[in-house]
């Protein structure tokens, strides 16, 4: 079977179901061959070459894309990315950090893998401690006074992995809480909730885990940034409320 990549297949027809083939007069007609259609080293389809083009389902790929498509009346619209994944690594940043929900892409170049990363959910002061306690019960201590608990919820979905055939490395600590006026808090051990970010994924699988930081209990609007350069340049970043 051969390998098309997104991006690089020319002369390409797409298809969101039968009735494309009978506009185009293909019912019938003989398939040359089957091709697999990946992303980032990842499967996304099965496509047929049908008179020298190249067919595959459509929602497929605008799903690994990113892309809205809209199928009515024997009519198929492409529209724009779609909200959730419409940030890249370019357009968030310190200056315009990313909704806690929406996912970005990233590169991590230090880290030596890339793909999509989301920061879900956000637990803070009484609800963290609550959410602490319950999950350790007497191993949980409160933070040290005018400090309060922080725990992110992150979702990462692993598209390429630099070294074939190795896994991603996720670690908690590669998550940095960046305080509202600009100083990178410690690297803290905290007793988060479980499941923990930090884990080993294959490219072409997701993983969703929680990272705890302690905040001042006056720093209004800390932000999580990932996949910075050493100097602390470059990376995405999060908003926490």
């Amino acid at each position: 079977m051969k390998k098309f990549v997104i991006g690089f297949v020319s002369g390409a027809v797409l298809f969101g179901g039968i009735s494309a083939f009978a506009a185009s007069g293909l019912v019938g007609q003989k398939v040359q061959s089957v091709v697999m259609i990946e992303k980032s080293g990842v499967k996304i389809a099965d496509g047929a070459v049908i008179n020298g083009a190249i067919y595959a389902p459509i929602q497929a790929l605008a799903k690994a894309t990113g892309t809205t498509v809209t199928i009515k009346d024997k009519k198929v619209t492409i529209g724009s990315p779609s909200a959730s994944t419409a940030n890249s690594t370019s357009s968030s940043s310190r200056s315009n950090p990313t909704d806690i929900g929406k996912t970005v892409n990233f590169n991590y170049k230090n880290g030596g893998y890339s793909g999509t990363v989301a920061v879900t959910q956000v637990l803070r002061g009484a609800e963290a401690w609550e959410a602490a306690k319950e999950q350790y019960n007497d191993f949980a201590s409160e933070p040290d006074a005018g400090y309060e608990y922080l725990f992110a919820k992150i979702k990462v979905s692993i598209l390429k992995v630099d070294k074939a055939g190795a896994t991603a490395d996720l670690n908690q600590f590669d998550y940095k809480l960046i305080s509202t006026s600009g100083t990178e808090y410690g690297a803290d051990i905290v007793l988060s909730p479980e499941p923990s970010i930090s884990t080993k994924v294959y490219a072409g699988s997701s993983h969703e885990g929680w990272v705890g930081y302690k905040v001042k209990t006056d720093d209004a609007s800390p932000l999580i940034a990932f996949s910075r350069n050493y100097d602390g340049t470059g990376g995405v970043w999060f908003k926490t409320k």
